[in-house]
């Protein structure tokens, strides 16, 4: 199987993940941000630093206006939320599927 069919395939198999996961009328930058908090949080549920989102090499190149208007998306669909105080810069992932 060549290569290109082997990300053909896993592109089918994120496209019904992210169907099960009904995130699949989000943006990329959007599902980008989803995974980082996912994958920064580890086995852990702390909430994640928007330092550490901002450093992560998914998300590293995302301009901060794109990323904060992200983060109110996922804020609003109730899939993140911002913890601690207006400044904290922490954001926990609610989704229930992580």
């Amino acid at each position: 199987m060549s290569s290109f069919s082997h990300y053909a395939n896993l592109r089918q198999l994120l496209a019904e993940m992210e169907h099960d996961l009904q995130i699949s009328s989000l943006t990329e930058i959007d599902k980008k941000i989803i995974s980082t908090l996912v994958l920064l949080r580890g086995n852990t549920d702390q909430p994640v630093h928007l330092d550490d989102i901002r450093n992560h090499e998914l998300t590293q190149y995302i301009p901060s206006p794109t990323l904060y208007r992200s983060f109110q998306t996922l804020i609003k669909n109730g899939l993140i939320k911002k913890v601690g105080s207006v400044r904290s810069g922490l954001y926990h992932i609610v989704a229930k599927d992580v």
